[in-house]
This record gives C-alpha cells, structure tokens and sequence, in this order.
C-alpha cells in the first residue's frame, strides 16, 4: 500500500498543569515548590502521523523541526512509531517550535505558541516535497495551522492542488490556533484549502462556523458540505457528525474518564483516514474515530492513539462485538 502523506507541524508540547497547581498552593502553601510540566513529542500534523501508523497504516511525514537536542527527540519518537521521516528537514538556524499547554481541571488545554511567529513548523519549503509526491501517495492530510505563515502556507496549498488534480484525496483538519485569528491573509488562505479539500474536519463550535459566516453549526456544515467536501463537525463528549451532500451521520461519543484532551482531534482524524482506506463506511469509520479518540482522552498524551488491537478490544468491550 502506498503511504499517507501528513505535512504539518511537528513540536516540542510543554504541558503544563496549571489547575494541579493551583490546587497545590490552595491546599498547603508551604510545601507548594512547582508544577510538574511534562515534555511530550506534539504536532497535529505529527500526532495524526503517529495516528495512522499505530493502525497499521503506512505514513510519509513531511515538516520542518529545528537540528537541536528537541528536534531529535521529535526525529526519534516518528521514527519508533514506524512513520517514514525522509521528508523532514531539520533546520539549522530555527530553534524547534515549543508549545505551551496548559491544563484546566476538565483536563482541556489553552495552546500558546513559542515563538507565536517564524516559529520553525511554518519553515517547509517547496524543495521538500518531490516532483512525483502524487504518484507515490494514496492520501494526503493537512491542516490550517500551516496556513498563517510562509514559506509553509504556499507550500501546502500548491500541494492541496496538484494532489487534487492528481485525483489523490485530501484531508483538511481548520485546527485554527488564537495566533491567526488577526490575520486577514491566513482566512483567505482557509477558504482555498477548503476549496482543495475531499473532507473537512473541525470544531462544531469553533471552527465549522468560521468557514462560512454561519453561526450555527447545522447550517455551517450543510452549506460547506454542498460545495462538495465531507465535512465532519467534532463535538468531543457529544461525539461527530459527518455532512455529506444530502446524508448527514451522527456517531455518539463513548464515555470515559478524561486524563487531558490533548491529541484528541489528532487521534481522530488519523483513525478516520485508516478507517476509510481500509475499506470502511463513513458509519463505521466515525465509530472507529470516536472510539481513538475516546481511548487518547483517558491517557495524559497528545500521542495517546490506540494500535489496532488496543481499538479492536475497546469496540469489543462496548459494542459487545468479537474482535
């Protein structure tokens, strides 16, 4: 099977549990010293890398980390995880992207970016992806937060095209971070990707909307799904619904107790995608999705994505199905 191909981000996480804290120093002051922040290896576009491999997917990363002591531990943990990394480039001037998460006591994060801009993940340039990508590939998966910033942004939307005519399909995650918001040309940039996109996945609430002016989520889904894309809204506890021409699948969330949140998307998407290359229905498709997802929420990582047997026996257990 030809790979998937993931270009995006790929970061240092810094995760940080501001709500521990503060729970600490509100019970005992005294013996309060810090919190425990953890570094983990991160990146949306890097997590549904890892995502999709751990199904037994093959996977092609391209992106851009700095050549530092966090750059090859990124190298390292894509590499462990079976994902192909010839295509990332490891730069020798710009320090490896961090990202701070802090954690509320629900276990959702707030992201802040460090740098917020000219950070190493917008750094891909064109020479890194080869003139015969479409015909090496069977999909390929991007997302928004690539599109705030060059040389990254033109690099992927010309990729979105020639996979596009090539008949390759593409995913488009928004995944639109607070550093873009205030930036005329990366909404511009959206609505191109979205243009070039087979399925478009987001937030129900934050990110369906922001494509198309509408306020509900309903109607944001319905008109972008008219345009010819699969959209799926995520809704996290209430589960996912995809959009797709006139048919619209709702898939329930399974329960389970949260660790964090973080990855959650990541980890969703990349069990759609094997899903439907492994000849799946859009139905069962989400179901698996939603149950990836449901498993990285109760693990405290971004890269918290079951393996196939670790999702087979979790459906097992609560569809009551033989694995």
């Amino acid at each position: 099977m030809k790979p998937v191909l993931c270009l995006g981000d790929i970061c240092a996480d810094l995760i940080i549990p501001y709500a521990d804290a503060l729970k600490a120093k509100a019970g005992d002051p005294a013996s309060y010293v810090s919190a425990d922040v953890r570094p983990a290896e991160g990146g949306s576009a890097a997590n549904t890398a890892c995502a999709i491999a751990r199904l037994g997917v093959p996977v092609l990363f391209c992106g851009t980390c700095g050549n530092d002591a966090y750059g090859q531990m990124l190298k390292s943990g894509l590499n462990r995880e079976g994902v192909d990394t010839s295509l990332l480039r490891m730069d020798a001037l710009r320090p490896t992207q961090l990202v701070l998460l802090v954690l509320n006591e629900q276990g959702d994060r707030t992201a802040f970016a460090c740098p917020a801009h000219l950070g190493s993940q917008h750094a891909i340039l064109p020479s890194q992806i080869p003139d015969d990508i479409t015909e090496r590939i069977l999909w390929l998966h991007v997302n928004g937060m690539m599109l705030r910033e060059e040389p990254a942004a033109s690099t992927q939307l010309d990729l979105m095209r020639r996979c596009r005519t090539a008949g390759v399909p593409v995913s488009f995650d928004i995944n639109v971070r607070v550093e873009a918001l205030k930036s005329p040309a990366f909404f511009e940039n959206l609505h191109r990707a979205k243009d070039n996109a087979d399925y478009v996945l987001g937030s129900a609430i934050d990110e369906i909307p922001m494509l198309t002016g509408e306020h509900d989520t309903e109607v944001a889904a319905w008109k972008l799904s008219k345009c010819g894309a699969a959209v799926i809204a995520r809704s996290g506890a209430q589960g996912a619904i995809l959009y797709r021409g006139e048919t619209r699948l709702h898939s329930p969330a399974f329960p389970v107790c949260v660790a964090d949140t973080v990855g959650a998307g990541d980890t969703f998407d990349g069990a759609f995608i094997a899903s439907i290359l492994s000849g799946m229905s859009d139905t069962d498709a989400l179901t698996e999705a939603n149950a990836a997802a449901a498993i990285c929420v109760s693990k405290p990582s971004g890269r918290g994505s079951p393996t196939r047997a670790e999702l087979d026996a979790f459906l097992a257990e609560r569809l009551n199905k033989v694995p």
